[in-house]
């Protein structure tokens, strides 16, 4: 018999991969193993990599490199292994083993061969399971991530999740109440619902909205944050949406991709609505909600889009003003359809595309934020900060910078007092 070895426990990503890692740290909490923060210290390193972009996955070779190079028995989960897998292997030949998503219920199986010495394992599936009610060590203690399906319904020509999560899977929303029942009984305040998107969820024909009312029904104190949802899929339910969106529970938050300004590109990426589609569902929200926060994405420099195309993106950012935006350089990832498009754009001029509209976003973020001083409300006390204090939300979902040590699911007052363009600093009243 073994002695059961520390592991540890890297994530990269998004919230779905914070969540199966919070999964794959109870499993393994369960049968005895001992979790362990620092990788330095630890037998077996797990490591959830991400994949949807280039630059995150460059972070993450380097990672299973450096780790295989320092002697750990690296065991590797997320998207790459189906995403790139001869990747993984040419940085880190010695790797000892690959989990796919679909397998993660397999991972104390895994670690034991690991402990005996085994290497170059691969638990591959392409099935679909409900992985709600598994064991979690709360990456966040009040924050309960919980997954409401799998999957896209998309084939965005641009992104390569597709193949590492596969067609849209939606879990049954019974569980799904269940998974925050159980969250809320161990102290968590605040659920964030996550998916690949969010608004096609659609399980035996309860959708989103209907999904909503059931979990806001459950008794108790808590706030939900809704993940992200593509405006093809928002349209199509957005009276029942935004009536589900009346309930205090839900934080007045909309993560909206948009992705292009122009709908010529739009086509071209496939992504199935068009600028002024984007603009009606983002006009709906803010006309019954006009304190809404709102994310959105956009990719600078895709194949073909012209000087006209791109300031479409920037004069669109004026004009929507969102409060988020996630800007990304077009890269080709593999298994798309658009690393195979003509016309790519050369580094430099994607650089600078990148640039300008993130000095835009940065303005109209800062315009945004300026809008709440003054503010005084409750707000959630969510995290610990990164320099120290707190990190609070409030009703929509506002990034507050606290200098207080008060605890973590406290809900205080505060006076919001300066803006910044990622978040505003604030103080108890």
């Amino acid at each position: 018999m073994f002695p059961l070895v520390n592991v540890s426990v890297i994530v990269h990503g998004c919230s779905m991969s914070q969540a199966e890692a919070e999964m794959i740290m109870g499993l393994l909490g369960k049968a005895g193993y001992t979790l362990t923060p620092s990788p330095k210290q630890a037998e077996i390193v797990i490591i959830s990599t991400c994949g949807v972009k280039t630059h995150a996955e460059h972070v993450c070779l380097r990672e299973i490199a450096e780790l295989c190079k320092s002697g750990k028995k690296v065991v590797v989960t997320g998207c790459l292994p189906k995403i790139c897998p001869e990747k993984i292997v040419r940085v880190a030949p010695d790797y000892a083993a690959f989990v796919d998503p679909n397998a993660i219920e397999l991972i104390v199986e895994v670690i034991k061969r690991v402990e005996r010495g085994e290497r170059n394992l691969q638990f591959m599936s392409d099935g679909k399971r409900v992985r709600l009610g598994l064991p979690r060590v709360r990456i966040r203690p009040v924050i309960a991530i919980v997954p409401i399906s799998e999957g896209c319904q998309g084939t965005c020509t641009y992104c390569c999740v597709r193949v590492a999560r596969g067609k849209l899977y939606p879990y049954p929303p019974d569980l799904i109440v269940e998974e925050i029942r159980r969250g809320l009984k161990e102290g968590c305040k605040e659920v964030w619902l996550t998916s690949q998107d969010s608004g096609a969820y659609d399980y035996m024909g309860v959708r989103l909205p209907e999904l909503l009312k059931r979990i806001t029904s459950l008794d108790g104190a808590f706030m939900v944050r809704v993940g992200m949802m593509n405006p093809n899929h928002a349209i199509r339910m957005l009276d029942d949406l935004i009536e589900a969106y009346e309930d205090p529970k839900i934080y007045k938050f909309l993560h909206l991709p948009v992705q292009s300004g122009n709908n010529e590109v739009l086509n071209a990426m496939n992504r199935k609505y068009t600028r002024e589609q984007f603009l009606e569902v983002l006009d709906e929200f803010r006309s019954n909600y006009p304190m809404l926060t709102v994310s959105t994405d956009v990719i600078a420099g895709f194949p073909g889009e012209s000087e006209e195309q791109f300031y479409d993106t920037v004069s669109l950012i004026r004009e929507a003003e969102p409060d988020i935006v996630n800007v990304s350089m077009f890269t080709p990832r593999p298994h798309t359809y658009a690393a195979r498009m003509p016309n790519k754009l050369p580094g430099w001029k994607i650089k600078e595309r990148s640039r300008i509209l993130s000095r835009v976003a940065a303005e109209v973020a800062l315009k945004r934020n300026k809008r709440w001083v003054g503010w005084r409300g409750l707000a959630l006390v969510t995290e610990n900060g990164r320099k120290g204090g707190v990190v609070a939300r409030n009703y929509a979902y506002k990034h507050i910078i606290l200098k207080s040590d008060i605890g973590l699911g406290e809900e205080v007052k505060v006076k919001l007092e300066e803006a910044r363009v990622g978040y505003l600093i604030g103080s108890i009243l």
